[in-house]
């Protein structure tokens, strides 16, 4: 199986894109299956992979800042973080399509902190310490049958910088503490190849 992982990994971009746009793990497995062209039980084997065997490999590191200053931060209701949260309502390119107006955005703030305060959720604001900017975010989810879904925005002027692996990778570790024994599953749409 290494020589799958191996193009898996040299082609990281294109497998996080088609996980992350699936509907459910075997959608994953086909996803995955028809991009490499592999058996759906070596697709499977790619998606048991741990994250950290992607993160360095194939075109290199992060073109821009996402490595040593990179950090997930707890989500909190400052100012700086809720400005963050309303720039995601409104991008068009998140999940939320930027059709939510302000009151549908608070609401959806107030319901979210309410679920982190009942430890049901976790959300984080990944941050690029090396100069203070705050990048994107990740919500932590549990939903119905226990898992936690995972999903990444990131801010339209820092994409293309490698904060998107890098927030996956910070998260996993995260979520994997704070849900023990949970699966994680990701989704970070993205939309019009972004």
């Amino acid at each position: 199986m290494s020589n799958v992982i191996d193009m898996a990994a040299t082609r990281r971009r294109e497998v996080f894109a088609a996980v992350s746009s699936a509907d459910g793990p075997e959608d994953a497995v086909r996803a995955i299956s028809s991009l490499l062209s592999v058996s759906t039980d070596e697709a499977r084997e790619v998606l048991r992979t741990p994250l950290e065997a992607f993160a360095g490999s194939a075109s290199g590191g992060p073109a821009g800042g996402a490595g040593q200053g990179f950090t997930l931060r707890p989500f909190a209701e400052s100012d700086d973080h809720k400005a963050l949260f309303h720039a995601r309502s409104s991008d068009e390119t998140s999940a939320t399509g930027g059709t939510w107006d302000r009151e549908k955005t608070e609401q959806e703030l107030r319901d979210g902190l309410g679920r982190v305060e009942a430890e049901s959720a976790m959300w984080f604001v990944a941050v690029d310490a090396s100069r203070d900017a705050l990048v994107g975010l990740v919500f932590g989810e549990q939903i119905d049958d226990g898992d936690v879904d995972v999903a990444i925005w990131i801010h339209p002027e820092e994409r293309k910088k490698g904060y998107g692996l890098a927030s996956l990778k910070e998260s996993r570790r995260e979520l994997a503490a704070f849900f023990p024994g949970k699966h994680v599953i990701v989704r970070a749409p993205l939309t019009g190849g972004r």
